[in-house]
């Protein structure tokens, strides 16, 4: 993470990961899942760094995003082999719907999300 970069700019970002996430998965892109959330991991670790007010002003909008990833994605299938660190929970969920191959290789956490080609 670059030190200059504005909260709003990584904000904005994440938005448009959730909005790709509401939209559908792509599975040709299921073994880069981790990339998907680095602007989520980045406000992770600006967070602490901005002043309260700061904190204020960007909290409630990082909530509304963070509903939003919630209600598309679920949790990996046996909580037991999380990957969360740092209580980034985030880490351990999965697109619910994909676009793709039914069959094709998924990380071997994920339950059968909902095919779009399927709905």
């Amino acid at each position: 993470m670059e030190d200059n970069v504005p909260v709003a700019a990584v904000l904005s970002h994440w938005r448009l990961t959730v909005k790709g996430l509401e939209a559908g998965f792509n599975l040709q892109w299921a073994l880069e899942w981790s990339n998907e959330l680095h602007h989520r991991d980045q406000l992770h670790k600006m967070w602490p760094l901005l002043s309260e007010q700061e904190q204020m002003r960007w909290q409630p909008i990082l909530a509304r995003w963070d509903v939003r990833f919630r209600a598309a994605t679920a949790p990996i299938r046996n909580p037991d082999a999380a990957v969360r660190k740092d209580g980034r929970w985030w880490q351990d969920r999965y697109p619910l719907r994909v676009t793709g191959e039914p069959g094709q290789e998924l990380p071997p956490l994920w339950s059968p999300p909902i095919y779009l080609d399927e709905e």
